[in-house]
């Protein structure tokens, strides 16, 4: 096995220069340079098919591992991931017609698109000829017809979807690919099979039940997507297999409409029920809406799939970048405007200056680096096989990092927008209306990490925080968001190239360790505010009132995500009148204009036990950011972190 995988990192090691000396090349070298990195992947992609060793159980009915992302810091291949290929053309052409529409290219990529579907085929027959040696002859005949064919029922669907997930992640080793529309694309096979008898119910039960199984081995944000106006008995069966087995992933993400029926209402209430931080809740409307103000066409918005942890992307023809293509601290340009050496006569000259500072960086530093990362992508990223699954780049024979696809858009991740809103009142409060110090005086403090306790005290104990339905705050997290939308639209990053916001950024809120003092009395090294909801020191917010304040963010302009998570315990949701409540919460909030929302269904005294004896509690899980994980698995910042949050 080691020298199995050091042989793989030996192919896979690249002079680092090249992703040092790329900004300085021409076009000219610069497109050189992908090239060659499409068929060094599409090279690795023939060795890792011809190499890897294969894990396979006799019982299993999909085959296929995903157990090397384990060692993915043994193999330098790295792609951005956080993509929904086509499934639904590979489904309908199989590898086999996707072959022959690569072969009717005529494009520098194709070749290296063709040897990545090559190995593929090389992969499936390897696991074919493993499988008839163990006596799995269904399994064989399943992988062996697949290399050239369309899938014909089912479990060969099943097979397909999962052989192209493996192969995704081997090719960059990267996070977050995500499974798309799955009750839509995967439903006329099942409807097929029951129909004809070839399938009951419980056998197909039994097939996604090995499916989910077969995600938990991988990555920790495998979006899957129900619902919205697709809502069938695959549907439900998803929800049903989510609730029963009570594992990790895939995620399983709901889309609500106005259609919603009471019958997927009361699946997915019981699913947050079961207590593992599923499924991920998403209001069609607004998720739609800011996908066409990210200049998706309204068809392609209204077939949306979430990838990752909460960001939307238009179902199979998009390459997203979602999650941290680019991304920065709403906290750092405020510290960044507080150093200047400036004085305030009044509140609204204060936030004026603010705002003028905030243009000014964002179009300049931010969005320079911006620009960089998407040379990065564009040259060390560029991907065969992911093209290859793309079906505007087949019809382009474009790869995907290059404008294959119909839509290429640029995720840009930013934290914090509480802390900012809470921050921005402090000022306004404790300085300009009530005077208990002066600006300067103030900013000392902030930058000292306030040496002063009772200044500390007070811009922390401030009333009227963002997430406890105030006014003010309020009206101040709409203008902020407003803002912030209207900077990212207008940012240019490269031609052709959509840049699109989500107000967070993964697990940064907890991981704040080294992030200075800010004005609402934060200190240093404490979390900041997560997604669109309250921060960690707000003080007199309950759940509905954090929901009401949140809903006053501008949603329909951050399409990369507005993840909003509240925790309730078990006893509050009992019987029928927790089927109440939930409902009622989700459906209220969505009605003012929210994006997003996940409950934990947890206790903050079940979570310190399992903290001091995990033995115990092996099977607890929770959801932290976009995705649900064992609790006792996790570091120890963050089963901090949920504890004190819930």
């Amino acid at each position: 096995m080691n020298s199995r995988i050091e042989y793989l990192k030996t192919i896979t090691k690249r002079d680092s220069a090249d992703i040092q000396a790329f900004r300085e090349l021409s076009e000219k070298e610069y497109y050189a340079l992908s090239m060659e990195e499409l068929a060094r992947k599409a090279h690795f992609l023939t060795c890792f098919a011809r190499e890897i060793p294969l894990s396979m159980d006799k019982q299993e009915r999909l085959v296929g591992s995903m157990r090397f992302m384990d060692r993915r810091q043994g193999i330098a291949n790295r792609n951005k991931g956080h993509i929904i290929v086509d499934y639904r053309m590979i489904l309908r052409e199989g590898i086999g017609g996707i072959r022959r529409r690569i072969a009717a290219l005529k494009t520098p990529a194709a070749e290296a698109m063709e040897k990545s579907m090559a190995a593929l085929v090389l992969f499936m027959r390897r696991h074919a000829e493993a499988a008839e040696a163990m006596d799995m002859t269904d399994v064989a005949e399943n992988c062996r017809f697949l290399t050239e064919n369309a899938p014909q029922n089912f479990h060969q669907a099943l097979q397909l979807i999962w052989f192209v997930h493996l192969f995704l992640h081997a090719e960059g080793v990267c996070a977050a690919v995500s499974f798309g529309r799955f009750d839509d694309y995967m439903y006329p096979f099942y409807r097929r099979d029951m129909e004809t008898g070839a399938l009951t119910r419980e056998e197909a039960k039994e097939l996604l039940m090995c499916f989910w199984l077969k995600t938990c081995e991988g990555d920790e944000s495998q979006n899957l997507t129900v619902g919205g106006d697709v809502e069938n008995e695959l549907t439900y069966l998803c929800m049903e297999v989510t609730r029963e087995l009570k594992v990790r992933q895939p995620s399983v993400s709901v889309r609500i409409c106005e259609n919603t029926t009471q019958r997927l209402w009361n699946e997915t209430l019981q699913l947050i029920k079961a207590g593992i931080g599923m499924p991920a809740i998403f209001n069609d409307a607004v998720v739609i809406r800011s996908l066409e103000n990210a200049k998706v066409e309204p068809e392609d918005a209204k077939n949306y799939a979430i990838v990752g942890c909460y960001e939307a992307n238009s179902d199979g023809n998009t390459f997203g970048t979602t999650a941290c293509a680019g991304l920065f601290y709403l906290s750092d340009v405020l510290l960044e405007f507080l150093k200047k050496e400036e004085d305030y006569a009044d509140y609204p000259a204060f936030l004026q200056g603010f705002k003028a500072f905030f243009k000014e960086k964002y179009n300049t530093d931010i969005l320079a680096d911006f620009r960089r990362n998407w040379e990065y992508i564009r040259a060390a990223c560029v991907s065969p096989f992911q093209s290859a699954c793309m079906s505007g780049c087949l019809e382009s024979g474009i790869p995907a990092e290059w404008g294959g696809c119909k839509y290429t858009m640029f995720g840009i991740n930013i934290l914090g927008i509480g802390t900012l809103v809470d921050s921005l009142y402090a000022v306004k409060k404790v300085v300009f209306e009530e005077k208990h110090c002066a600006y300067r005086d103030f900013v000392r403090q902030v930058l000292q990490n306030f040496p002063e306790e009772g200044l500390a005290k007070l811009c922390r104990d401030l009333p009227g925080k963002f997430g406890t339905d105030h006014a003010e705050t309020n009206e101040l997290a709409a203008e902020m968001s407003v803002l912030i939308a209207e900077l990212v639209e207008n940012g240019e990053i490269c031609e052709g190239v959509v840049p699109y916001a989500g107000l967070f950024v993964f697990l940064r809120d907890i991981q704040s360790a080294n992030v200075p003092a800010t004005p609402d009395g934060r200190r240093y090294g404490e979390r900041l505010s997560y997604g669109v909801s309250a921060s960690d020191i707000c003080t007199g917010k309950t759940v509905t009132s954090v929901l009401n304040s949140s809903a006053h963010i501008a949603h329909d302009r951050f399409a990369d995500g507005n993840p909003l998570m509240f925790s309730l315990s078990e006893k509050e949701v009992q019987g029928e009148r927790g089927d109440r409540l939930l409902k009622g919460l989700i459906e209220g909030y969505f009605a003012r204009g929210g994006f997003h929302v996940q409950i934990n269904i947890t206790d903050s005294d079940i979570l310190r036990q399992a903290k001091a004896s995990p033995e115990e509690y092996r099977d607890l899980i929770v959801r932290i950011s976009g995705y649900s994980a064992h609790f006792t698995k996790l570091d120890e910042e963050i089963q901090t972190a949920l504890i004190e949050r819930s």
